[in-house]
């Protein structure tokens, strides 16, 4: 069975060896027009909190997270740990109580103490949970791919019919670039601003309100953000 993977991102990458790891005997291709440094992926924060999403069922996500935190937790627990850049790290999100509250580890509200340095909020929570360095865990896939006899193409796929004829399951996995691709007029595009600084001090999260204003510490740099604006094109 000859399978395409679209798109060179997280997802795409991490698709194509959850393939190539259950189905060992498929030959799976990536195909993609950027590779890493050069993916919207490689500018992610990585922090694992879901966002809610209201058209799909609340066990769904929470399955889909349990499985995701096991996975991420596992590697951060191994000796590939550094080298896929996966972590965990500890901190306070926003005020209500989420789904995901009895995956993550040790949620709780935040002490009288810890409050006091924050001054403009009346609660919060603290939990630790699994940061993903991007970059390095883009590689660390890449070479986990190459290492099972995956194929990667630099390739611009302008639409998946043209890809037919060679394979016989594709898979889509081109996040914003499906805009184009398939003509999905619901994706728009959200313009946002980070820093990533050097600050080997900062070893806690902190996470404000709907996650617009954050501090997230990696393993060699912090990020800080942002804004989020919606875009009605892409550019």
């Amino acid at each position: 069975m000859q399978v395409a993977v679209v798109g060179a991102g997280v997802i795409g990458l991490s698709t194509a060896l959850c393939i190539t790891e259950t189905c060992p005997s498929c030959s799976v291709t990536v195909l993609s027009d950027q590779f890493s440094p050069n993916t919207t992926s490689d500018v992610a924060a990585g922090m694992l909190i879901p966002h809610i999403y209201p058209d799909t069922p609340i066990h769904r996500q929470k399955q889909w997270f349990q499985e995701t935190f096991t996975y991420l937790f596992a590697i951060s627990n191994s000796a590939q740990a550094s080298e896929a850049g996966i972590h965990l790290v500890s901190g306070s999100p926003k005020e209500e109580l989420p789904f995901w509250s009895d995956i993550v580890l040790g949620f709780r509200p935040m002490s009288e103490a810890e409050l006091q340095k924050f001054p403009q909020h009346r609660f919060g929570q603290a939990f630790t949970t699994l940061k993903c360095d991007c970059p390095p865990y883009l590689l660390w896939l890449e070479k986990r791919l190459k290492a099972a006899g995956t194929q990667m193409y630099t390739r611009k796929v302008a639409d998946l019919w043209e890809l037919h004829r060679e394979y016989d399951i594709v898979v889509n996995c081109t996040g914003m670039g499906a805009h184009q691709l398939v003509g999905d007029k619901q994706l728009f595009p959200v313009r946002g601003q980070v820093l990533k600084v050097h600050a080997p001090w900062v070893t806690q999260f902190i996470r404000d309100g709907d996650g617009l204003t954050y501090i997230y510490p990696g393993i060699h740099r912090v990020t800080l953000g942002g804004t989020r604006e919606k875009g009605s094109q892409l550019l």
